[in-house]
């Protein structure tokens, strides 16, 4: 494996003196930086479109969704909690 990363070093190395040798490296690397770029930005455009949306996923139990508003008192949040608690609802202990 490393001989193998050594021997395409080696190749992608002479290309560009080669490259540069005959004048041609400033195209080559417009080429490459301009299509390098193309191909990363139409990858994250299509990565971000195929995202699951936010809105999709499962809705928060009620404890969580009365424990981020911030207008409900302690003991409302509290009694939510334990509400749930005593309902049987077990909570997942977090790892």
């Amino acid at each position: 494996m490393r001989t193998a990363v050594w021997l395409l070093a080696g190749w992608l190395l002479a290309a560009l003196l080669l490259l540069a040798h005959a004048g041609r490296l400033p195209e080559y690397l417009a080429g490459a930086v301009s299509g390098s770029l193309v191909v990363l930005g139409v990858g994250s455009l299509v990565r971000q479109q195929l995202a699951p949306s936010y809105y999709n996923g499962p809705s928060l139990p009620q404890r969580y969704r009365v424990a981020d508003d911030l207008d409900q008192p302690l003991a409302v949040v509290v009694a939510v909690a334990e509400a749930e608690a005593s309902a049987g609802q077990q909570v997942p202990p977090d790892r």
